[in-house]
């Protein structure tokens, strides 16, 4: 059964971090790999709403990755 989740960004960005610092993720590309493989996690146990577009929220997260180590040098 799949539950009604509303999509929050920040929130999604805030899990990318934590996870990719229990992963040890340090390189662009395995940051972009743990955003896909995140979000198709969120597309396979949540009921989405229509207007959530999941594909545009990963390029805005792609694009943190500067924000992204930074937070991992913390």
């Amino acid at each position: 059964m799949t539950q009604m989740i509303e999509f929050n960004e920040e929130e999604l960005f805030e899990t990318i971090v934590e996870e990719g610092h229990v992963q040890g993720i340090a390189d662009e590309a395995a940051y972009f790999d743990l955003i896909d493989e995140t979000i198709e996690d969120l597309r396979s146990v949540a009921e989405l709403n229509d207007d959530q577009n999941l594909d545009s929220h990963a390029e805005h997260l792609k694009a943190r990755f500067r924000e992204y180590m930074d937070r991992q040098a913390e």
